[in-house]
Order: C-alpha cells, then structure tokens, then sequence
C-alpha cells in the first residue's frame, strides 16, 4: 500500500509499551505508519524516531497535534495525564487508542467519557486481553455452558521487582544510569515509585482482569481487599494485595498481585475458572514475549487421565493481544471490516468499560485502608473522594 493511502498515527508518549507493542503492531498490520511521536524525554523521542523512522518528533502533544495531519492518536502517557490528553485530541476530532488504566480518578475518568461524546470521537480504551485468542476462546467456552455453574475464578499475576535503590543492586543501577542505561525509565519501573501513579502494580494490571470479567459476561457485586507495603521507604504503595470480588453469577473471584515474588523476569500469570462440570485454566507469558495465552479444558472425564484438553488457537506473533487490537483500532478508523473474531457485538472496551474496572480498583484499595466490604450499591458513594495521590500505608 502505498504512503498515501496509508492511516496516520501519532503517539502520545514512546516509552517502553510503544517501543514493544503499539509500534510493532503498527508496522505489522501494513495499512498505517507512525507520523508523529510526542514525548517529554529526549531519549525516548530520540530512541523511537530511530527505530521506526518517524519524520515528525516534539517534547510537546499540543504542538504535534498542531503541526501534523492525524488520521488517528494512541495515547500511552502516564494515566494522570490521560484526560488532558484524550481532551486535546478529541477538540481536534481524531479516534483515540488510550492505555489503561484510564485515570487515577474518577473525575478525570467522567472527563474522558464526556470528551469523547462531546466531539462525538471514537475512543477505544487498551484493554488488550480482550483481543487475546486465549481470552476470547474462555468467553466463549463460558457462553456456551462448558463448566455448568460457575464456582470460582483465580488470578495469580506476579513479577519480582526489588528495590533498585539500595545495596548493592542500587549501586549498579546507578552505575549504569551514568553510562546512560536508566532501568527504570526503560523498563517502566517509575511507576513503582512515582506518587502520581495513583497506586502500586495493582492499580496498573488490576484494570485487565476486572475487564475480562466483564468480558466473560459477568459483572462485580462486592470486593474485600488486602495490601502490603514491602519497602515502605522507596515505594509509596503495596507490592502485594489480594483482592476477592463476589460476582453476579455467585461466584467468586480471588485476583493475587505480587512484585515480589522471586523468580522468572518474565513473571507468572495464571488463571484457574472452576465449575460443577470441570475447570479452565490458562497461562499466559510476559505480553513483551508476543506468545499467545494456552487454554486448557479439564472435565470430568478427564480424571481418568488427569489431563487438560489444549484449546486450539492460532499461532504467530499476529495472532496475539498487541496486534489484533491495533488490527482492530485501525479497521475502526479506516471504517473496514479485516479483523475476524468468534465474539458477536461491539466488544472492544469502551470508556465506560474502562471507567467501571478504576472504580472497582479504587474500591479494592479502600477496602484494604478502611477494612470494609464495598458492594456494587454503594460502590460509588464510597470511593467518589478517595485519594489516591499520598502513600498507602495500610
């Protein structure tokens, strides 16, 4: 296809998801290109523009959005910039791709929805497990019956992150900032410490599988929550909670997040559904690995040889989260219809989705401070002046 003809993407923020997932899938689904990149930070702007030949570089949005032709926008800066920037875009009436988590507060998230309506935009939240075969086969078997009465759902997500700032791996990390490696810019590590971010690895990934509950077809009635603080000092929010959500179906949904869990770089991510009539389980690799999720379908039958039925899903790096949700986003802006799925209806995450999994995360948390079940009817009421932005020392 030639350059012409091609959508013109401009991104918000080239950091570490832009370098490994939106500008690959870019490149990978061949109807657009990266014209534009905004980013405040020099070595992002610079490191991205090199590798994916982007013309068109700024420190600020603003300007890029002023100066360049957008089909389309994709918005991956910290989530307390994402209403200022969904804003910005939406006056100028270009589609959105903005990264979860929406916001770190419910106000902003309403700003959001509004800006959309207002300019009457299309925005499509990055909620990308939906797009992952894996998931969407679980929805699918779940639809269909497979397990009869739903029991249980865990999610067991973890990674080992230590405290980059003391001891001896401190003092490495600070060697190498001189040579000019900066770990934890690169690797996303400034959420960890960053009071901004509005809360620790729970509030970044907790978005994903409250969403994918919905995705399921089910809908959060209450949550009870438990974090952990385990560097007080150098981290402003938990490295462990626990949450477990009563959902509308009776069943119950136990989500463990834990940064320090010692182990792979890549982490452990695993899933467990359980019904009268058998189980689900999958697991999933890092989402920078490009490998798609395995499902497996243990039923009653399957005693004998104490063996999970594999799923049959497709192969390839084209095949995974990252890729089919720009598929997705691109055919949306350019009004096609490439992207063949198995889920019926408009099912990719809109800002109200998006809006609801901040709401519940937001509630998990006050359940940990207060100590206190927090239920659908009053979930609003109770986290509506929720600050999110001061350490959590519960």
């Amino acid at each position: 296809m030639e350059q012409s003809h091609k959508t013109r993407i401009g991104l918000i923020g080239a950091g570490n998801i832009c370098r490994v997932g939106h500008g690959p899938a870019i490149m990978a689904d061949g109807r657009a290109y990266i014209a534009a990149i905004s980013d405040p930070d020099p070595h992002n702007r610079a490191f991205f523009a090199k590798k994916y030949n982007v013309s068109g570089v700024y420190e600020d949005h603003r300007t890029m959005l002023e100066h360049e032709k957008l089909d389309a926008v994709i918005i991956s800066s910290p989530p307390w910039l994402h209403a200022r920037h969904v804003q910005d875009c939406a006056e100028k009436g270009i589609p959105i791709l903005c990264e979860k988590p929406m916001a770190t507060t419910l106000e902003d998230c309403r700003a959001i929805i509004e800006a959309g309506k207002k300019n009457n935009v299309y925005i499509l939240m990055g909620h990308c497990k939906r797009f992952e075969p894996g998931h969407q086969k679980i929805r699918e078997l779940l639809m269909k019956n497979t397990l009869g009465r739903l029991f249980q759902i865990s999610i067991f997500w973890y990674f080992f992150i230590p405290d980059f700032t003391s001891g001896a791996l401190g003092g490495i990390v600070r060697f190498l900032k001189k040579l000019g490696i900066d770990i934890e810019r690169d690797f996303g590590f400034w959420r960890y410490r960053d009071i901004r971010a509005g809360g620790g690895d729970f509030f970044d990934h907790a978005p994903h599988y409250i969403d994918i509950i919905r995705f399921y077809g089910m809908e959060i009635e209450q949550v009870s929550c438990e974090t952990k603080r385990c560097y007080p000092d150098t981290r402003p929010y938990e490295d462990i909670a626990v949450a477990t959500f009563r959902l509308s179906n009776g069943a119950v949904f136990l989500y463990d997040k834990n940064v320090v869990r010692t182990g792979s770089p890549y982490g452990f991510e695993r899933g467990y559904i359980y019904g009268e009539k058998g189980k689900i389980a999958f697991r999933a690799a890092h989402a920078y690995q490009k490998r798609r999720v395995k499902v497996g379908v243990y039923r009653l039958f399957n005693i004998l040889c104490n063996r999970y039925l594999p799923a049959m899903l497709p192969y390839g790096r084209g095949e995974t989260m990252f890729y089919r949700q720009m598929k997705f986003f691109i055919d949306k802006v350019r009004n096609e219809n490439t992207f063949k799925n198995g889920v019926e209806g408009a099912w990719g995450a809109t800002p109200e989705d998006s809006y609801l999994t901040v709401a519940w995360t937001l509630a998990s948390y006050k359940s940990a401070r207060d100590g206190i079940k927090i239920t659908r009817e009053n979930l609003f009421s109770e986290i509506e002046n929720f600050e999110t932005g001061k350490p959590h020392d519960w």
